[in-house]
Protein backbone atom coordinates (compact mmCIF):
# COMPACT_ATOMS: atom_id res chain seq x y z
CA UNK A 1 0.00 0.00 0.00
CA UNK A 2 2.92 1.99 0.52
CA UNK A 3 4.36 1.88 -2.54
CA UNK A 4 1.36 2.45 -4.11
CA UNK A 5 0.78 5.86 -2.62
CA UNK A 6 4.23 6.82 -3.48
CA UNK A 7 3.73 5.75 -6.91
CA UNK A 8 0.53 8.09 -6.70
CA UNK A 9 2.00 10.99 -5.26
CA UNK A 10 5.39 10.46 -7.71
CA UNK A 11 2.81 10.45 -10.58
CA UNK A 12 0.89 13.63 -9.21
CA UNK A 13 4.20 15.35 -8.80
CA UNK A 14 5.09 14.61 -12.13
CA UNK A 15 1.87 15.68 -13.67
CA UNK A 16 1.42 18.69 -11.81
CA UNK A 17 4.85 19.94 -13.28
CA UNK A 18 4.51 19.12 -16.95
CA UNK A 19 0.87 21.15 -16.35
CA UNK A 20 2.63 24.16 -14.34
CA UNK A 21 5.12 23.63 -17.29
CA UNK A 22 2.71 24.54 -20.37
CA UNK A 23 0.93 26.74 -18.36
CA UNK A 24 3.71 28.90 -17.87
CA UNK A 25 4.74 28.29 -21.56
CA UNK A 26 1.83 28.89 -22.74
CA UNK A 27 1.53 32.01 -20.30
CA UNK A 28 4.99 33.36 -21.71
CA UNK A 29 4.05 32.79 -25.15
CA UNK A 30 0.66 35.32 -24.46
CA UNK A 31 3.10 37.67 -22.87
CA UNK A 32 5.61 37.79 -25.48
CA UNK A 33 3.08 38.38 -28.03
CA UNK A 34 1.08 40.76 -25.90
CA UNK A 35 4.37 42.74 -25.89
CA UNK A 36 4.61 42.31 -29.53
CA UNK A 37 1.51 43.51 -30.53
CA UNK A 38 1.92 46.54 -27.84
CA UNK A 39 5.48 48.35 -29.25
CA UNK A 40 4.11 47.84 -33.13
CA UNK A 41 0.81 49.96 -31.90
CA UNK A 42 3.72 52.59 -30.21
CA UNK A 43 5.93 52.36 -33.38
CA UNK A 44 3.14 53.12 -35.65
CA UNK A 45 1.88 55.58 -33.22
CA UNK A 46 5.66 57.29 -33.35
CA UNK A 47 6.39 56.87 -37.18
CA UNK A 48 3.48 58.64 -38.35
CA UNK A 49 5.42 61.60 -37.56
CA UNK A 50 8.35 60.38 -39.91
CA UNK A 51 8.66 62.66 -43.18
CA UNK A 52 6.19 65.65 -41.00
CA UNK A 53 7.93 68.55 -39.37
CA UNK A 54 8.81 68.47 -35.47
CA UNK A 55 6.20 69.92 -33.19
CA UNK A 56 7.34 72.93 -32.21
CA UNK A 57 8.42 73.73 -28.70
CA UNK A 58 10.23 76.48 -26.37
CA UNK A 59 10.99 74.84 -23.34
CA UNK A 60 13.71 74.66 -20.28
CA UNK A 61 17.34 73.99 -20.48
CA UNK A 62 19.07 72.14 -17.71
CA UNK A 63 20.53 75.97 -17.13
CA UNK A 64 17.49 77.62 -16.91
CA UNK A 65 17.41 78.85 -20.58
CA UNK A 66 14.84 78.29 -22.73
CA UNK A 67 15.49 77.07 -26.05
CA UNK A 68 13.13 77.19 -29.20
CA UNK A 69 13.18 74.36 -31.78
CA UNK A 70 13.26 77.00 -34.58
CA UNK A 71 17.01 77.84 -33.26
CA UNK A 72 17.45 74.30 -34.57
CA UNK A 73 17.00 74.53 -37.90
CA UNK A 74 19.76 75.36 -40.64
CA UNK A 75 21.57 72.10 -39.37
CA UNK A 76 20.81 68.40 -38.92
CA UNK A 77 19.12 67.75 -35.44
CA UNK A 78 19.59 64.75 -33.35
CA UNK A 79 17.33 64.27 -30.44
CA UNK A 80 17.18 61.44 -28.31
CA UNK A 81 14.49 60.76 -25.29
CA UNK A 82 15.50 59.19 -22.15
CA UNK A 83 15.14 60.09 -18.42
CA UNK A 84 17.34 58.44 -15.49
CA UNK A 85 15.87 54.75 -14.63
CA UNK A 86 16.21 53.38 -18.28
CA UNK A 87 18.86 50.91 -18.40
CA UNK A 88 18.82 50.76 -22.33
CA UNK A 89 18.79 54.68 -22.20
CA UNK A 90 22.12 54.45 -20.13
CA UNK A 91 23.20 51.80 -22.54
CA UNK A 92 23.68 53.58 -25.58
CA UNK A 93 25.17 56.97 -23.95
CA UNK A 94 28.55 55.87 -24.62
CA UNK A 95 27.61 55.55 -28.26
CA UNK A 96 25.78 58.78 -28.30
CA UNK A 97 28.59 60.37 -27.22
CA UNK A 98 31.00 58.89 -29.38
CA UNK A 99 28.79 60.56 -32.45
CA UNK A 100 28.24 63.68 -31.03
CA UNK A 101 32.18 64.20 -30.84
CA UNK A 102 32.10 63.41 -34.80
CA UNK A 103 29.06 65.82 -35.58
CA UNK A 104 29.40 68.31 -32.90
CA UNK A 105 29.88 71.43 -34.94
CA UNK A 106 27.73 69.96 -38.04
CA UNK A 107 24.70 68.52 -36.09
CA UNK A 108 22.56 69.67 -33.18
CA UNK A 109 22.54 66.95 -30.39
CA UNK A 110 19.54 67.41 -27.78
CA UNK A 111 18.65 65.94 -25.21
CA UNK A 112 14.99 65.50 -23.84
CA UNK A 113 13.38 64.30 -20.77
CA UNK A 114 10.14 64.42 -18.51
CA UNK A 115 12.31 64.74 -15.05
CA UNK A 116 13.24 67.79 -13.22
CA UNK A 117 16.53 69.39 -12.63
CA UNK A 118 16.99 67.65 -9.64
CA UNK A 119 16.87 64.43 -10.91
CA UNK A 120 18.44 65.34 -14.66
CA UNK A 121 21.51 67.25 -12.25
CA UNK A 122 22.09 64.33 -9.95
CA UNK A 123 21.81 61.49 -13.00
CA UNK A 124 24.69 63.70 -14.62
CA UNK A 125 27.11 64.02 -12.07
CA UNK A 126 27.44 60.20 -12.31
CA UNK A 127 26.97 59.69 -16.07
CA UNK A 128 28.44 61.52 -18.91
CA UNK A 129 25.85 62.56 -21.12
CA UNK A 130 27.28 65.16 -23.41
CA UNK A 131 24.17 66.91 -25.16
CA UNK A 132 22.44 70.09 -24.37
CA UNK A 133 19.46 68.98 -22.23
CA UNK A 134 16.31 69.79 -22.40
CA UNK A 135 14.00 69.08 -18.53
CA UNK A 136 10.42 69.01 -17.44
CA UNK A 137 9.06 68.66 -21.26
CA UNK A 138 6.06 65.76 -20.17
CA UNK A 139 3.65 67.58 -21.75
CA UNK A 140 5.44 68.07 -24.27
CA UNK A 141 6.70 64.41 -24.87
CA UNK A 142 2.68 63.50 -24.48
CA UNK A 143 2.79 65.27 -28.18
CA UNK A 144 4.58 61.37 -29.67
CA UNK A 145 1.65 59.57 -27.74
CA UNK A 146 2.96 56.93 -25.28
CA UNK A 147 6.32 55.31 -26.70
CA UNK A 148 8.90 52.98 -25.39
CA UNK A 149 12.37 54.69 -24.09
CA UNK A 150 14.61 55.64 -25.27
CA UNK A 151 13.96 57.21 -28.50
CA UNK A 152 16.21 58.98 -31.23
CA UNK A 153 14.96 60.97 -33.70
CA UNK A 154 16.67 62.36 -36.46
CA UNK A 155 15.98 65.39 -38.51
CA UNK A 156 17.02 67.37 -41.35
CA UNK A 157 17.98 71.06 -41.58
CA UNK A 158 14.47 71.74 -41.34
CA UNK A 159 13.40 69.71 -39.10
CA UNK A 160 11.74 67.59 -40.60
CA UNK A 161 11.97 63.98 -38.91
CA UNK A 162 13.82 61.36 -41.12
CA UNK A 163 14.25 58.60 -38.59
CA UNK A 164 13.83 57.18 -35.56
CA UNK A 165 16.04 54.61 -34.01
CA UNK A 166 14.81 52.65 -31.59
CA UNK A 167 17.01 51.32 -28.35
CA UNK A 168 19.52 48.60 -28.69
CA UNK A 169 18.06 45.44 -28.08
CA UNK A 170 19.34 43.35 -25.05
CA UNK A 171 21.04 40.46 -26.56
CA UNK A 172 23.71 39.36 -24.82
CA UNK A 173 25.29 37.08 -27.55
CA UNK A 174 25.20 40.27 -29.46
CA UNK A 175 25.73 42.99 -27.99
CA UNK A 176 28.41 44.28 -29.29
CA UNK A 177 27.27 44.00 -33.00
CA UNK A 178 23.64 45.60 -32.29
CA UNK A 179 25.61 48.56 -30.62
CA UNK A 180 28.08 48.57 -33.96
CA UNK A 181 24.88 48.86 -35.83
CA UNK A 182 23.14 51.01 -34.44
CA UNK A 183 26.08 53.24 -34.45
CA UNK A 184 26.96 52.89 -37.69
CA UNK A 185 22.94 53.33 -39.07
CA UNK A 186 23.16 57.27 -37.27
CA UNK A 187 26.39 57.87 -38.64
CA UNK A 188 25.12 56.98 -42.01
CA UNK A 189 21.82 59.19 -41.52
CA UNK A 190 23.33 62.00 -40.03
CA UNK A 191 26.42 61.78 -43.09
CA UNK A 192 23.64 61.77 -45.47
CA UNK A 193 21.83 64.75 -44.12
CA UNK A 194 25.16 66.90 -43.69
CA UNK A 195 25.14 66.13 -47.57
CA UNK A 196 22.14 68.30 -48.05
Amino acid sequence: MRKIKATLILILILTSNLCLSQVTDSLENAIEENTKSIMAGLNKELNAFKGKVLPEFELTLLDGKKLSSESLKGKPTLINFWFSNCQPCIDEMPILNEIKSKFYRDVNFISITFQDHKEVTEFLNRVDFDFTHIIDAKEYLKSFGFFGYPKTLILDKDLVLTEIEKFIPKDVENELKNKAEFKNRIIAQLTELKKR
